[in-house]
């Protein structure tokens, strides 16, 4: 099975937990870059641990490693968020995530008078700090909040981890 990648996985969600707790600028990158690494980690634990226990086990996992890696929409997170931020980080040290410590965010209000139904708007721009609103400023996730992305991650993952159990259980039983 893939015991050793779903113990990388359990961390990766701690990881969120973290990111999605720590209003430290500093702390909070630090956090990304290990969460970020952890992500990426599941894999390589998956084919270089866990396939060592299982010969079917590795070919599975090898075939879904390759579709992992082809133009498949369905592993899009998998190639242009798991991969790519975790060699930026690793190789480069830089993030896609936006990089103050306050994010600007446009914001307008519509307001609705209620005795004669007229709508005006009043367009503001806020600074969002304390780490509440961290949006990747390019590629796949682009203008979402990290953390969703990381999330959507840790989701994607969950269910390839399942789907090559299944597999496992289904040619065991053949």
């Amino acid at each position: 099975m893939t015991h050793a990648a779903r113990e990388v996985l359990s961390d990766v969600r701690l990881a969120l937990v973290m990111l999605q707790n720590e209003p430290n600028p500093d702390r909070w990158r630090v956090h990304w870059a290990g969460g970020v690494a952890l992500l990426r980690a599941v894999g390589h634990v998956l084919l270089n641990v866990d396939q060592s226990t299982n010969v079917e086990l590795a070919r599975i996992a090898d075939a879904a490693h390759r579709r992992w890696r082809s133009a498949d929409p369905a592993h899009t997170v998998y190639r242009d968020f798991i991969l790519e931020e975790r060699n930026n980080i690793l190789k480069e040290y830089r993030s896609k995530v936006h990089p103050l410590d306050k994010v600007p965010v446009a914001i307008r209000l519509t307001l609705v008078n209620p005795a004669t139904g007229e709508v005006s708007y009043l367009d503001e721009v806020a600074d969002l700090d304390e780490n509440l609103f961290r949006p990747l400023v390019e590629g796949y996730g682009e203008g979402e909040d990290a953390r969703d992305i990381f999330g959507e991650a840790i989701e994607w993952w969950e269910r390839e981890l399942l789907a090559i159990e299944d597999e496992l259980i289904r040619r065991a039983r053949q």
